[in-house]
């Protein structure tokens, strides 16, 4: 499946959250900022909507494919990923994937997917190495809980060839997913070229 796939299959994901009230009612209760970072993502993603099939593939970086789609001379641009080794005892699941959202100059967003609901009681574990990182899962889709713990990941991609994502599915059945990272810090720094001008304001 192409990145342009994947990213086409997020959005419609995505597009589940129109019925979001419940859950950010949730959220507020647990992390009001954190609830109030997912409402604006989640504003940003939807301005989009109407203009999927203007996203352009601008370049392959080994392992990552940087894209990005234009609407009302706005930019969104990410890079997407999926794993080169894939483990566990699930039975089926969906394509996983991996993307990293340019939002605003100092806004860059992580999330995954791997291709099940999750187990929303589980915590989507991120390793790399010893260094671990938790991503709060809604779904399909899992983030980090803060803008600094995004920031903490990306420093980490940026150093390290691999990393893995371990994921319990609703059913309790289990996802170890190794993505490479050979050609994410190239791929990252054009996003960052790309979306250095912003104007979501």
């Amino acid at each position: 499946m192409s990145s342009f796939q994947i990213f086409n299959q997020l959005i419609k994901k995505l597009d589940n959250f129109k019925y979001i009230g419940i859950s950010i009612g949730w959220l507020s209760h647990k992390n009001s900022s954190f609830a109030n970072f997912i409402l604006a993502i989640l504003l940003i993603y939807f301005s989009f909507l109407p203009n999927l099939y203007s996203q352009e593939l601008l370049a392959k970086f080994h392992d990552w494919s940087l894209f990005r789609t234009q609407k009302n001379n706005k930019t969104l641009c990410y890079i997407a990923s999926t794993p080169i080794k894939r483990e566990g005892n699930y039975l089926n699941r969906g394509e996983p994937y991996f993307l990293v959202v340019g939002i605003k100059n100092d806004i860059d967003e992580v999330s995954v997917s791997s291709g099940f609901l999750y187990n929303q009681a589980s915590n989507v574990e991120l390793s790399f190495g010893a260094k671990k990182f938790y991503l709060f899962p809604y779904e399909t889709i899992a983030w980090s809980s803060q803008k600094n713990e995004d920031i903490e990941i990306l420093k980490e991609m940026q150093k390290n060839a691999d990393m893995i994502l371990t994921a319990i599915a609703i059913d309790s059945k289990i996802a170890i997913d190794t993505y490479s990272l050979i050609g994410f810090n190239e791929g990252y720094k054009k996003l960052k070229e790309i979306c250095e001008i912003s104007n979501y304001d």
